[in-house]
Parts: structure tokens; C-alpha cells; sequence
């Protein structure tokens, strides 16, 4: 990071201030990283976020730093048809507060991710404070098992309910939100610690990555597990690919992602016998699981969803996740719920058809852009973090299909590490064509 800036300097002489603004600007990102996650400090993470806008600001105006913003067109769009809601919404003033959030910080860290993390030796130190951040998460669920409810006296089958009680949840922003985080990050902690040239700090981040999956097991979030799966695949894929273009044997590859799977399939048969009750309905683990996904009350909520959008296939209710209760108070008081529970059919509740096609349109313009393409083959750090990125993204669609918690913090993240990647790729790219040129 620091070095990149001095590379900017196009305009100005380089002095100590520059190396000064990168540290306050690392320093800064540091604090909102480690924060994001945790719930109920969000006054600190803003201090922090709006620091880091100033200090991007003052070394744009002042040492000609570059300010970068990836992925613009599609989120202008995607920001037009969100403001133009505004015009049919049924809280406007809520609408708009949820666009400022949702669009207007969204596309903020995306642009200071992307500003400041120009190579590769700045991504991993920022991948760095996302590990530093992870543990933090991994200490809080630590400490709300063994100090706040303890669980030692609980039944196998009930020890992860204890991660759904008390306020004190909020360390982690709820089960949800944080099994949602946890596959957001272990893609691109998994290539960090790969890439790990020490023994000891390999082993230590293995623990760590295991310690992730023992809390996503714990969170007894089905879609969880079965998205970790999905990711490993995804990134099987890409590896695969690669070891034969090089001519590089594949059966280890697969061996590894056999015994991941083996891992995570059973951790998900078991988080699955801990939710499903077996009793004279359904005599047996497969008959209830089956009877488990029939009712499941996510087919009931997506037909409600699908009616509400072809209804008025044009406009919706206004941008906001949660405007369904706004707009028909019945569903809330059918289901208890307030929202549908996939993030596509919730642009549609919000813009109706218009809003699902800008979202996809954003999402798939982010998903080409972070592909691993061939021309990284010559730099392999940053090849598998782009298989890492897309893996990423990969999970973080999936999860958010069952559920939205593609907001706020888990949103931000998101956007931050995209950003972050893009950025390292895009000053790839000019390296790559200045010295072909």
C-alpha cells in the first residue's frame, strides 16, 4: 500500500506525508475491518469508515493519489433504478435511508478498497486484517459458549442452540449473519495460508480455517455447510483446469477435495439430525429430512414472493429488504418474517422485474470480472486469489438464495474484499501490457 501511493505521485514530489496518509489509511481500514462483524459498534466502524473517505480525499487532492471505482456502469444502473423507486415506494424516507446504506456505502468501500490496494503485497495485509477480524469472531463465539451460556452440560444435539440465545448473540451479528461471514472469508484466508512461506504460520492458520468450520457446524446452518461444499468444488474446478493445461498430475487435487467433502458432508448429516425430529410421523432420519424440506415454509414465503412481483411486475414496494411488511402487512402476520428469504426475489418485491434484472446485471459483471483469466498464469499469488475471489462469490450467491443477508455488514465485507481484488487486478493488467508493450 504505502508503496503504491509513492508510485502515484505523478504530480507531486515525494515527501514523508504520503508514506504518513498510507499508514493512517491502513490504520483506519484495520479499525473498520475489525469491527464490521461485531454488532452494536457501529458508531465506531463509521468513525473509522468516514476517516478513511477524508484521508482518500486529501491524498487524491494532495499527492494526485488515483481514486478507482470499479464496476461503475452497473452500478450506476443498478443505483438509477434503485432511486427512481423512491418515486413508488411506501416509506420513501425508509427507502432512502436503505439505498444510502445498501448503494451509497456499498459502492464507498468498494471505491477505497480498490484506491488503496494496487499489488499483491498490499492485498494480503489486507487479507491480513480480515484473518485478524475472523479471529476476534472465532474468540466471541469462544467466549458466549463457555462464559455467558455455557454448554458443557448440554446435550450434544443442543450446543449449537446455545449460539441462538441471549442479546449477547450480537457479538456476531446472530447465526445467520455469521455463518454468512464465515464463507465469505475462508476462501481467501485458505489461499493466504497456502501461500504461507513459514511452517508455523501454515499450521497455525490451518487451526484457524478448522476452528471457522466448527462454528459454521455449530451455527447449525444447514445452507452453510452445503455452501462450503459448493465453494469447494468451485475451486476444484479451477485448480483442475490449471494442472492439466500444465501438464501437472490431478489425483491430488481430488484427494484433498474428497476428504474436505467427507468433512463437511458429515458435519452437515449431523447438523441435520440435531434439526430434525424423528417421532411416529416420520420413523427415520431420510423420512424426515424429506418431510423437513417439504414444508419447509421458504416454498410458501418464494410463492408469495413470485405472486407479489408479477402483481405489478414494474415497480414494487421501494429499496429495502425488509419493505414486504410495509407493503403487505399480511405477510409478516402470515409467516412471522420480513422479508422473502432469497435476495433476488427481495430486489423484486423492492423494484419489481427492472431491480432483479440491474441486480443480476451488477452481480454478473462482478462475477466476470473477478474469473481467473489466463494471463495470470504468470502470476500465480494473484491467480489464486482471483479463484478464491470467484469462489468466494460463488458462496456468497448461494447462501443469500435461501436467505438475504447480503446487507449491512456482511455486504460491506463483500464489497471490500471485491474491491480490494479488483483493484490488484486492474494494476496487474497495466503492469502486464506496459512491459509487453
Amino acid at each position: 500500500m504505502f508503496n503504491k501511493l509513492h508510485a502515484q505521485l505523478s504530480r507531486h514530489s515525494y515527501d514523508d506525508k504520503g508514506r504518513t496518509a498510507a499508514g493512517i489509511a491502513f490504520g483506519l481500514m484495520a479499525i473498520y475491518l475489525l469491527f464490521l462483524p461485531i454488532g452494536q459498534v457501529i458508531a465506531i466502524r463509521n468513525i473509522a469508515f468516514f476517516l478513511l473517505v477524508l484521508v482518500t480525499l486529501w491524498s487524491h487532492k494532495r499527492y494526485g493519489l488515483r481514486l478507482h471505482l470499479p464496476l461503475a456502469t452497473p452500478w450506476l444502473i443498478y443505483g438509477a433504478i434503485a432511486l427512481f423507486s423512491l418515486t413508488y415506494a411506501v416509506d420513501p424516507l425508509f427507502s432512502l435511508g436503505e439505498l444510502k446504506k445498501e448503494i451509497g456505502y456499498g459502492m464507498l468501500i468498494l471505491m477505497l478498497t480498490a484506491t488503496w490496494i494496487r499489488d499483491t503485497d498490499s492485498l494480503e495485509r489486507f487479507i491480513a486484517l480480515v484473518i485478524v477480524s475472523n479471529i476476534f469472531q472465532v474468540l466471541a463465539v469462544a467466549f458466549k459458549m463457555t462464559a455467558i451460556d455455557p454448554v458443557w452440560h448440554l446435550p450434544f444435539a443442543e450446543i449449537g442452540l446455545a449460539l441462538y440465545k441471549g442479546a449477547d448473540r450480537q457479538l456476531y451479528n446472530g447465526v445467520g449473519s455469521l455463518s454468512t461471514y464465515l464463507i465469505t472469508v475462508m476462501p481467501l484466508i485458505t489461499v493466504y495460508t497456502f501461500l504461507r512461506p513459514h511452517r508455523v504460520a501454515r499450521i497455525a492458520l490451518v487451526i484457524l480455517l478448522t476452528l471457522d468450520i466448527t462454528v459454521l457446524f455449530l451455527t447449525s446452518n444447514r445452507a452453510g455447510l452445503i455452501t462450503l461444499a459448493v465453494e469447494t468444488l468451485v475451486a476444484v474446478f479451477f485448480l483442475v483446469i490449471r494442472a492439466k493445461k500444465n501438464g501437472n498430475p490431478s489425483w491430488h487435487i481430488f484427494a484433498i477435495a474428497v476428504a474436505v467433502l467427507t468433512i463437511i458432508g458429515t458435519l452437515a448429516l449431523t447438523a441435520m439430525q440435531t434439526r430434525v425430529p424423528v417421532n411416529q410421523t416420520a420413523p427415520t432420519f431420510e423420512k424426515a429430512q424429506v418431510r423437513m424440506l417439504k414444508h419447509d415454509v421458504r416454498w410458501r414465503i418464494w410463492s408469495w414472493a413470485i405472486a407479489d412481483i408479477r402483481a405489478e411486475p414494474l415497480t414494487g414496494g421501494g429499496f429495502g429488504r425488509t419493505v414486504m411488511c410495509l407493503r403487505d402487512p399480511k405477510f409478516c402476520q402470515t409467516f412471522n418474517l420480513q422479508h422473502a428469504h432469497n435476495m433476488v426475489l427481495n430486489k423484486g418485491i423492492q423494484m419489481g422485474l427492472p431491480g432483479i434484472a440491474a441486480f443480476l446485471l451488477l452481480m454478473g459483471m462482478t462475477l466476470r470480472a473477478l474469473w481467473p483469466r489466463r494471463m495470470l498464469y504468470q502470476n500465480p499469488r494473484l491467480w489464486l486469489y482471483s479463484v478464491a475471489a470467484t469462489t468466494m462469490f460463488a458462496g456468497v450467491f448461494l447462501k443469500n438464495m435461501t436467505d438475504d443477508f447480503f446487507v449491512n455488514n456482511n455486504g460491506f465485507l463483500f464489497w471490500a474484499l471485491v474491491g480490494a481484488i479488483l483493484g490488484t487486478l486492474a494494476s496487474n493488467k497495466k503492469n502486464t501490457e506496459r512491459h509487453s508493450a
